[in-house]
């Protein structure tokens, strides 16, 4: 998590700081979105199937759409507080922004190894197919992030100052919204290779494609920068109440939009593609980050059982997906493959709250060696990294 541009605000302003200078209401945020991903993910990888077609777990569905975009968005809060504090090492290249840069592309590689058809490059290359290259290349969240954020430092680099920046930022989200319909009818496998081809839409099988879910880490992007100004002028209550103002009109503009019956795009699909369900999306997505800003304004001390999965989101992310779902490394070892897709509704919920303990105390025990005992933290690093290319480049199947 980003620190904190200035100094430790006051209580009243609606924002405690945490150590390192760290924005309570963001943690909060982001672990939330962590625990309802948790929640959602376990309850479909074993529930029976007769519950999952239920009309209730449907509208479970429902809510747990937000999920992918909730995580994309925070992403876009982050990086603001993040990089506005040191806006000018970044016009030009140099440590700071090869860091990040660095950064990005490990992300983009954590993405890849969650999709990986075979663990052992000497299968994928032989062996590979249309098929298997589609997988390896599918965009998913960590794929959407690190491409978006890659873009935004783009921008950052050649536009220099902060009002052209957000004007492209801001244009760049509406394209996003509206263009999408569009972009989801080409397919792009005709024209381009598989790597390119899966970022844009779902027609062979990415789950989080660009369009529409960068979507939604530029507008974090846009709603960062505004309470940071805010900040500075002394306004953030104003503002959070504004953003929630604004989030109430987007979700009822999108339910009135959509039930209109004029139609623009020759191919409309309300879950999908619709500019008025990324409207009420994004909506939601205020509505969280308001609630998360108001649950935060009158801490004084925060309990970092609420605040570790935001601070580590991108460990308990990978770490999750590879224990529940599994990996090329593991496609035996992990509890769905174990337990199947079978469990009745109680035994679901048990099995969710051990799931969410046993990733809560990894995730204690990462972010304690991360702040305390650095030199550990990056032993376990590099010697995990250094197994897995070990065996992902001498495996012969």
């Amino acid at each position: 998590m980003a620190p904190n541009a200035g100094a430790q605000p006051p209580v009243t302003s609606g924002v405690t700081a945490l150590p390192k200078q760290r924005y309570l209401f963001i943690d909060l945020y982001r672990s939330a979105v962590i625990f309802f991903m948790l929640e959602g993910h376990v309850l479909r990888a074993v529930l029976t199937s007769e519950i999952q077609q239920t009309p209730i777990f449907q509208l479970h569905e429902l809510f747990h759409g937000l999920s992918a975009p909730a995580f994309l968005f925070g992403a876009g809060l982050t990086f603001v507080i993040s990089t506005r504090k040191r806006w000018g090492d970044y016009h030009h290249w140099g440590p700071p922004l090869a860091r990040r840069i660095r950064r990005l592309l490990f992300v983009i590689l954590l993405g890849l190894f969650l999709n990986l058809p075979f663990f052992s490059i000497r299968k994928i290359i032989i062996e590979g197919t249309t098929d298997t290259s589609l997988q390896l290349f599918q965009c998913e969240v960590l794929t959407c992030i690190g491409i978006g954020l890659l873009a935004l430092h783009g921008l950052v680099f050649f536009f220099k100052t902060e009002a052209r920046f957000y004007g492209v930022v801001i244009a760049l989200t509406a394209a996003v919204c509206f263009l999408t319909p569009i972009v989801w009818d080409i397919d792009f496998l005709s024209y381009t290779p598989s790597f390119i081809a899966q970022l844009f839409n779902s027609t062979h099988g990415s789950p989080f494609p660009l369009f529409p879910f960068v979507g939604f880490l530029f507008a974090g992007v846009l709603v960062s920068w505004e309470f940071l100004v805010a900040m500075e002028k002394q306004q953030a209550h104003r503002f959070i109440r504004n953003l929630t103002l604004f989030g109430v009109i987007f979700i009822a503009s999108g339910i009135m939009f959509d039930a209109l019956p004029i139609r623009i795009y020759r191919t409309y699909d309300f879950w999908y593609t619709s500019p008025n369900y990324f409207l009420i999306r994004l909506g939601a997505l205020m509505l969280l980050t308001g609630g998360a800003w108001y649950m935060a304004r009158k801490r004084t001390r925060v309990n970092p059982l609420l605040t570790v999965f935001g601070k580590e989101s991108l460990f308990v992310y990978v770490l999750h997906l590879v224990v529940l779902y599994g990996s090329a490394a593991n496609p035996e070892m992990n509890v769905q493959t174990v337990l199947g897709i079978n469990l009745p509704l109680l035994q679901s919920i048990g099995l969710f709250v051990l799931f969410t303990l046993v990733m809560l105390l990894a995730t204690l025990v990462w972010n304690y060696l991360k702040e305390k005992r650095f030199h550990w933290y990056r032993l376990i690093q590099l010697t995990g990294s250094a197994v897995f290319l070990y065996y992902f480049f001498t495996r012969d199947y």
